[in-house]
């Protein structure tokens, strides 16, 4: 009775650990979405466009020409790309069928897919030049920039709201 209440402590703090760093890699990627947003939206309402109007279309803007980091996880990136690599080669050799998706338990929502086959498709490059593939995800997680924000519109206008109420409570 001792061991498992020990391996449960263990892997709730593990998981504990992991909720906390996926939280904080959130706040920045929100971080980074707010500084391009906000000058965008303000140059919008300069225009004269009206404020909820410039809001969508600041939000549409941001998230189409954001270039912010992969804010991912290196653990998980390491697991997602070399399942996808590995897919890849195994389609590449001739399988009829490969389930990436379900196999990878990769999030079904769209956009977040997309920016693990972005990834992919660089750590993939590094890898052709040379770079193992451990070494080419800590490359492009630290120093490439993602092509977009993978987000949703109704997503971003959470934050947005989140980071206005903030803002009008100071």
């Amino acid at each position: 009775m001792q061991h498992q209440n020990y391996c449960f402590t263990i892997y709730t703090m593990i998981d504990m650990k992991t909720v906390i760093e996926h939280r904080e890699l959130c706040q920045q990627r929100d971080k980074e979405f707010l500084a391009l947003y906000h000058p965008t939206l303000d140059a919008l309402l300069r225009q004269g466009m009206e404020a909820g109007q410039a809001r969508r279309a600041a939000v549409d803007f941001t998230i189409a020409n954001g270039h912010p980091h992969y804010h991912v996880n290196h653990e998980r990136a390491y697991r997602c790309v070399c399942h996808l690599l590995a897919a890849k080669d195994k389609k590449g050799a001739g399988a009829l069928t490969c389930r990436t998706t379900a196999a990878m338990k990769l999030p079904k929502n769209r956009l977040r897919r997309q920016m693990w086959y972005e990834i992919t498709q660089r750590v993939g490059l590094l890898t052709k030049q040379g770079l193992s593939v451990e070494k080419a995800i800590d490359h492009v997680l630290e120093h490439c920039r993602a092509s977009r924000f993978f987000i949703s519109p109704a997503t971003a206008i959470t934050k947005i709201c989140t980071s206005a109420r903030a803002r009008a409570l100071r």
